[in-house]
């Protein structure tokens, strides 16, 4: 995951079409599918701050612009420097408390949230998203 936050970092600190430097957003978030077997497969995202009208086409290949509609997502919120698999226990806790209460959500992937910087010790903020249906 290192390496494709290093390709969005390159992205918005110039290395795209224009040369324009865009300020960092959070939440960084990945989406991590949920398939059986289980696999390493996950896509990093930022979102483009809304003073950017048209954001500068990438020049790195793996890197891609892509939109989100407006959704209704159930979130469940962490602290803690989270790694995979307190992301995995936190998606898994909210799908178990989803299900209990009978509400409809997306099962076959989960969004990672993370607001703070790796240097961040202390005070962390992190959530997990299923997409409702």
């Amino acid at each position: 995951m290192v390496t494709s936050f290093n390709r969005l970092f390159n992205y918005i600190t110039g290395n795209n079409a224009e040369g324009l430097e865009i300020s960092m957003t959070v939440p960084v978030v990945t989406y991590v599918p949920l398939k059986q077997p289980p696999t390493d497969n996950a896509t990093i995202s930022l979102f483009v701050p809304h003073e950017v009208k048209k954001p500068p086409k990438p020049t790195d290949p793996d890197v891609y612009l892509d939109t989100f509609p407006a959704s209704s997502v159930y979130v469940k919120t962490f602290g803690g420097y989270a790694l995979n698999t307190a992301y995995a226990n936190q998606a898994n806790a909210l799908a178990k408390n989803l299900r209990l209460f009978g509400l409809q959500f997306d099962d076959t992937y989960f969004i990672r949230a993370c607001y703070d910087a790796p240097i961040a010790f202390l005070n962390r903020h992190n959530e997990v998203w299923y997409m409702a249906k």
